[in-house]
C-alpha cells in the first residue's frame, strides 16, 4: 500500500486521464482557480509531452483536474484545481490519491511542488496529504497587482512509499 498522511476522500467523482476534448471545461476551472492561468496551449503541450493529466467528473460534469510530470524517480505536481462549487467536497483528495498511485506505479518516490505563500488553503490541503515545506523561492509568482511586485512560493515535498496493506482495505496504494 502506498502511504500518505490522509487519503480519505468522500467524493464519488470518477477520475480519468485528461483528453483534449476536456480542455474547454479544464480551462474554465483553471481561470476560476488561478490568477495567472495556464493557456490552452500549455495544456495541449502537457498532454503531448506525456505529463500525467487527470480529470474528475461527477454526474458527467468536470469538477476538477490535476497535472504532474515525472522526472525519473521524482515528480512535480504542477496544477490541481477544483470548481468553486466542488471545493471541500473531497474532489482534490480524490485527484491526489489517484495521481499519487499512478506516479508511484510509474517509478516516482517523491513529489515536489511550489505553492503561493498567500494560498493558505492549498498549503493546508498539501500538509494534510503529508507534504512538508522544504524551502522558499523568493518573488517566484507574479502578484497580480500592477505594481510589479512578485510573491514568494513555498517549496513542498512528500515521499511516496510502499507499506503493508491494512486488512480489509482494498487500496493498494497511498502517498506518504
Amino acid at each position: 500500500m502506498l502511504t500518505t498522511a490522509s487519503t480519505l476522500s468522500f467524493s464519488d467523482a470518477a477520475v480519468a486521464l485528461m483528453r483534449e476534448d476536456d480542455l474547454p471545461e479544464v480551462l474554465d476551472i483553471e481561470r476560476q482557480s488561478n490568477s495567472h492561468p495556464w493557456t490552452e496551449r500549455n495544456f495541449q503541450d502537457a498532454l503531448t509531452s506525456g505529463y500525467l493529466c487527470l480529470t474528475a467528473r461527477e454526474h458527467r460534469r468536470l469538477c476538477g483536474f490535476a497535472v504532474a510530470r515525472l522526472l525519473l524517480d521524482e515528480a512535480e505536481l504542477l496544477l490541481i484545481a477544483v470548481t468553486p462549487a466542488g471545493r471541500r467536497q473531497g474532489v482534490a483528495a480524490l485527484l491526489w490519491n489517484d495521481l499519487a498511485h499512478r506516479l508511484y506505479a510509474s517509478g516516482a518516490r517523491t513529489v515536489h511542488l511550489e505553492v503561493r505563500a498567500s494560498n493558505q488553503g492549498a498549503q493546508a490541503f498539501y500538509a494534510s496529504r503529508g507534504f512538508v515545506r522544504t524551502g522558499m523561492r523568493r518573488k517566484y509568482y507574479p502578484s497580480g497587482s500592477h505594481d510589479g511586485e512578485r510573491e514568494d512560493a513555498w517549496l513542498m515535498q512528500v515521499p511516496l512509499t510502499l507499506r503493508e496493506p491494512v486488512p480489509g482495505n482494498h487500496d493498494n496504494a497511498e502517498a506518504a
